[in-house]
């Protein structure tokens, strides 16, 4: 692996070769159930955003066309991947949902995936545990706060 060509904390080497790990995992899981990267991205997006996601944020969320948006909620619905809701604080917004089966489909698929993570937490200690929570958050919220900077 070359090394950063910047001077960085060995936790930030360690994140980044993380992320590494995991877009590789979001590849094999693409493969796994026959799905494109950006549908698969799309069910992540729509899996655990806090808030409703509609077409027209996903499309955002992707940086994607509103029209390629609708081509692939299409083609996720067909596919039994992705439900659409009306929202009832209004009623003419859509909103985007995996479908049950959808969630355990993919559930099923890394159930081995988050069973060896949880054996990674559970062989430290408690306060090892503790601080590598709030390194991750802080990390997520950094990640968060960089990417937000684009958002219009």
């Amino acid at each position: 692996m070359e090394p950063i060509p910047f001077e960085a904390e060995p936790e930030t080497r360690a994140l980044r070769r993380l992320q590494s790990a995991m877009a590789d995992a979001d590849a094999a899981l693409a493969r796994r159930m026959a799905m494109h990267p950006t549908d698969l991205a799309a069910m992540a997006h729509l899996g655990f955003a806090p808030d409703p996601v509609g077409p027209g944020e996903l499309a955002h969320r992707l940086d994607i066309s509103p029209a390629a948006a609708t081509e692939l909620v299409d083609r996720l619905t067909a596919a039994g991947h992705v439900e659409r809701h009306r929202d009832l604080a209004d009623r003419r917004r859509i909103r985007l949902e995996p479908s049950e089966a959808a969630m355990r489909d993919v559930l099923g698929r890394i159930s081995g995936l988050m069973a060896a993570l949880d054996d990674a937490a559970r062989a430290a200690p408690p306060e090892e545990r503790a601080a590598i929570a709030r390194f991750l958050d802080r990390a997520t919220a950094a990640y968060a706060s960089w990417a937000d900077r684009d958002r219009d």
